[in-house]
């Protein structure tokens, strides 16, 4: 059970209720030759994540030589609040049932419309489903939903060099027609040596993706690509959700859709999964948009008083509309996953979460400025704009990941043989960080 700890207002409170002076009138009762003064060799108290992270060192001791890792490649660790897991864990949210009967569903359907406008005020886009598989399939339904906005069969889409190569797999396996052939043609620009910015060509793409943060770890510059490409739609792409708050809005870029990743909204990494999808567009997109809309109105209840009230306002999926008008096939449920993101945003706030992303970016930040004062060969990108992960490179990679290994924490992703992607999240131990600075220089 959780313990809350009472602000002195609270105390006084509770203080006065009870008739007593202080807490200790609750123990005067006990005869003064029992009391101890045991407190003296007490270490400082802890707060949530000390505990928590006290726990899992005794659990791990003397069963696994990992305690930690560098691993991040599109999936990120955070420090969760236990809130996020205590509340999602209630029965009133912890179901697969998709609120169909909004009489009965009303607590889902709130907590639903809240993860939506959340999304909206991170992504700076007014509309926003609830919710999508993962963020590779994202980038499906969002390039999807542009296409039918325009009304096109056939579309050339331009990615951005940072556009993660596994959602590229993923996006091809669905563009195929019945004969295996593709309708989509996708051209992956490329990328500058030294900082690993995009290369924009020109040409006359009907879409254009732009992954930022970099799957490499890269932070690019905003610019508006609306106006580098006036007929296409731009797609902004993301799979760090926490990024929106610190780099530009994507509507700097010239965005009308973001689509991607937010697991790092409250999920923790479980051998990658689950994972939460999210779309947010503009108006314009809203009865294209793929999933659910919830929405709130006021209506009066039996009494005739007056109430919110909610309802899923628009969901285009086959099982609710005749399926030629369908836009999406989404049968299973992330409602879950929705719940858990708009509890972790909603207990943070802004600030909370821009703190909880800096700790990540201040470690990464101080690992590349060391390599780049020592040995700036060792970053594969010297002059790129790091946000939390940092590529680098070595011609003794496996020697130095089973060094590491040695030390109890793994490195990172492996890119190519000589390669390594490293993700420094919130907690990770400063020591493990300089004893992989000290293999590499």
């Amino acid at each position: 059970m959780g313990y809350p700890v009472h602000s002195d207002q609270v105390r006084a409170e509770i203080e006065k209720k009870l008739g007593i002076k202080n807490a200790g009138d609750l123990f005067a009762h006990i005869p003064a030759a029992l009391h101890k003064a045991t407190g003296k060799d007490l270490e400082k108290p802890l707060d949530e994540f000390e505990l928590v992270e006290r726990f899992h060192r005794i659990i791990a001791e003397g069963k696994s030589p990992l305690k930690d890792h560098c691993c991040g490649y599109g999936l990120y660790r955070h420090r969760i609040a236990l809130t996020v897991d205590h509340l999602s864990s209630r029965r009133e949210f912890l179901t697969s049932y998709t609120p169909y009967q909004p009489e009965v569903a009303q607590g889902t359907l709130q907590a639903l419309f809240e993860y939506q406008s959340l999304i909206a005020i991170l992504t700076g886009l007014p509309v926003a489903n609830a919710s999508l598989y993962d963020g590779s399939t994202a980038l499906v339904e969002a390039v999807r939903m542009a296409m039918r906005q325009k009304n096109l069969e056939t579309a050339t889409v331009f990615f951005s060099s940072g556009v993660n190569p596994r959602y590229e797999e993923v996006f091809h396996s669905y563009f195929l027609d019945a004969a295996g052939e593709k309708f989509v043609t996708t051209e992956r620009l490329g990328s500058d040596a030294d900082s690993g910015a995009t290369v924009w060509k020109d040409g006359t793409p009907d879409i254009v993706v732009v992954q930022n943060p970099h799957y490499l770890g890269v932070a690019e510059v905003a610019q508006n690509l609306a106006k580098k490409y006036p007929s296409a739609t731009i797609i902004y792409l993301t799979t760090e959700m926490l990024s929106c708050v610190i780099l530009e809005s994507p509507t700097d870029w010239g965005a009308e859709i973001m689509c991607g990743e937010a697991q790092s909204l409250g999920m923790p990494v479980n051998y990658s999964g689950p994972g939460l999808g999210f779309i947010a567009a503009s108006a314009a997109y809203m009865r294209n948009m793929p999933g659910r809309l919830i929405g709130k109105t006021t209506a009066k209840d039996a009494d005739g008083r007056e109430t919110e009230a909610y309802v899923i306002t628009l969901a285009t999926r086959e099982q609710h509309i005749r399926r030629e008008k369908a836009t999406s096939n989404i049968c299973s449920n992330q409602t879950l996953m929705a719940v858990r993101a708009a509890i972790f945003m909603a207990g943070l706030g802004w600030s909370g979460m821009q703190q909880l992303v800096a700790r990540s970016m201040e470690k990464a930040h101080a690992f590349a400025a060391e390599l780049k004062a020592k040995k700036p060969a060792a970053l594969l990108y010297p002059a790129g704009s790091v946000f939390h992960e940092v590529a680098w490179k070595s011609d003794r990679l496996d020697a130095i990941i089973d060094r590491c290994v040695g030390q109890g924490f793994y490195p990172g992703v492996r890119i190519d043989k000589n390669t390594m992607l490293s993700y420094f999240h919130d907690d990770f131990d400063p020591a493990m960080t300089q004893f992989l600075l000290n293999e590499l220089l």
